[in-house]
């Protein structure tokens, strides 16, 4: 006979193994219960040319996919045109002398046979789909179109180069940009867009050229295709005419609305709802003065000033530049602006890029509490902790910084890595966080950066300081190093302003490294008293 402790324990294990069961079936049936979700790895199609070339193959996908449709339609209307014949010729012979037709034997049968069963065949095959195939092909690729998201990012991009570099609506529309000819043009569609965008940021001046160059585009043949694609003249005038009404010129938005009859008949009315329901702009938080000083200085039309500064051979800043002294070109004494040329090999370039590339997302700026997404800076990001600082190609690096600038740099503070695409750019800003920073109390402010240059801007991406009038392009290989401090008192030194003006064509990679003031105790140390002064710049 079992004992009977040993019969318990059985039996409690026997439960323990059906609860468990029990669990595991639940589980199950709850993981399958949640609806399915489509994730993607992070896409970014202003900046990523492979996730571009991606949607560029879905496009002609899409459009061979439309092609089969369209033949599949084709061949439908084919065999009905053809019943179409074929039932007409017969009543074509009987039209005038019905009653001789319906006299005859043949044509009594054919007629009733046909009636009673050809129609419904017809009715059958009218009803039935066509391109079942393609209508699914469309719905499955429609999980890897961009998001609105993505459509708002890429208006905002085309709205900074047009700003930035003062693109007319007609020099856009034929492909020129900043004195540089594009093969390429934009349709009614897009100018809308454009024109919406600068509508909802109250800049409605700018907003009555772009929605005037898109009605001027309309072209009535596609009105058919313009009514799939929910776009209309009528869209393009009501969106004029209330510009006119913030303009305060109401008379222009009245001609406007009676340029189409169906907004003639309800334009006094339109016209009150436009006064009564004025728009409120959305608020960009932009210094105007200083933001059109930056604008006229990434045009191609401004060249930097020439000076008597010239270029060199550093061999004095370490022992080692002794034995290979590196290319300096002095930009500016006040303040503080060099560039290095040919400080990296394209060994070391590709090295970089190809280590860092996985570790990019989209970049953050530091608004005073912490870092976080902002329009101020549209890029891709990466910070290189110091755990891959074990990487043998940024050793080699930070010693080319010390040789390059002679001040020590902390291991335990990262390096950033940029990659601005399409219309990438980064707002006016200062490197030093005016001791809003937590780490600042251990490590003192950004007394100093420099930004590697990974690659060749083919057209826009420049670095421009506002204050000494400097456009500094980006060059691969080139590094720009300048101090946020000033020597001897290390007051912020807010001649440092700079940004980074909007990418037209290609992208712009750069790796920065910022120096910190309480590593330099005992190399720069400060000689005197400085009046430390926190400004509000971000």
């Amino acid at each position: 006979m079992q004992n009977p402790r040993a019969w318990a324990e059985q039996y409690l294990n026997q439960v323990k193994m059906i609860l468990c069961l029990i669990l595991l079936i639940l589980a199950s049936a709850a993981a399958q219960s949640q609806p399915k979700r489509n994730f993607h790895p992070l896409r970014d199609f202003l900046t990523s040319k492979e996730d571009r070339m991606e949607l560029l193959l879905l496009d002609r996908k899409l459009i061979s996919n439309l092609m089969e449709y369209i033949e599949e339609l084709q061949n439908k209307i084919k065999v009905l045109q053809r019943f179409a014949e074929m039932i007409r010729t017969p009543l074509e012979e009987a039209k005038g002398r019905e009653e001789e037709y319906l006299s005859n034997p043949l044509h009594i049968f054919r007629l009733i046979r046909h009636m009673h069963e050809d129609w419904r065949h017809v009715e059958k095959f009218m009803r039935r789909r066509v391109g079942k195939n393609q209508i699914n092909f469309i719905k499955e690729k429609a999980r890897g179109f961009p998001s609105k998201e993505d459509a708002d990012d890429a208006t905002e991009a085309i709205y900074r180069i047009i700003l930035t570099y003062d693109v007319p609506p007609k020099d856009l529309v034929q492909g020129l940009i900043d004195g540089v000819q594009y093969n390429g043009s934009i349709s009614a569609i897009d100018c809308f867009s454009i024109g919406n965008l600068l509508f909802q940021y109250g800049e409605y001046s700018a907003a009555v050229a772009w929605l005037s160059y898109s009605f001027d585009l309309v072209e009535p043949e596609y009105n058919t295709v313009y009514e799939v694609l929910k776009f209309n003249s009528s869209e393009v005038l009501s969106l004029l005419a209330r510009c006119f009404v913030q303009l305060d010129r109401e008379e222009d938005a009245r001609t406007t609305l009676m340029a189409l009859p169906n907004l003639a008949k309800r334009s006094e009315d339109l016209l009150g709802l436009y006064k009564r329901k004025r728009h409120v702009k959305v608020s960009r938080d932009l210094q105007p003065a200083l933001y059109e000083e930056f604008n006229q200085m990434c045009r191609s039309s401004h060249q930097n000033k020439p000076s008597r500064l010239h270029c060199r051979y550093n061999a004095t800043t370490t022992p080692f530049l002794r034995l290979a002294p590196l290319q300096m070109e002095e930009l500016s004494l006040d303040p503080y602006i060099v560039v290095y040329h040919n400080v990296l090999s394209e060994e070391e370039i590709a090295k970089v890029e190809r280590d860092a590339e996985p570790l990019l997302e989209p970049s953050e700026v530091y608004d005073g509490k912490s870092f976080t997404s902002s329009k101020k800076r549209t890029a891709l990001g990466a910070w290189i902790p110091e755990e891959h600082y074990h990487w043998p190609v940024l050793n080699r690096i930070n010693i080319r910084i010390h040789d390059m600038t002679g001040l020590k740099l902390n291991r335990k503070l990262p390096m950033q890595m940029i990659k601005y695409g399409f219309g990438g750019h980064y707002d006016i800003h200062d490197d030093y966080f005016n001791d809003s920073f937590p780490t600042i109390k251990y490590y003192g402010d950004s007394m100093a950066t420099v930004l590697f240059y990974l690659n060749d801007a083919r057209h826009g991406g420049s670095t421009v300081f506002t204050s000494p009038q400097l456009k500094v392009p980006s060059e691969r290989g080139k590094v720009l190093f300048w101090y946020n401090m000033r020597g001897e008192t290390h007051d912020l030194d807010e001649q440092t302003l700079h940004g980074a003006c909007p990418v037209i064509y290609g992208t712009k990679t750069i790796l920065s490294r910022w120096i910190h003031e309480f590593d330099q105790m005992f190399i720069q140390p400060t000689y005197r008293r400085g009046n430390r002064k926190f400004f509000l710049h971000e």
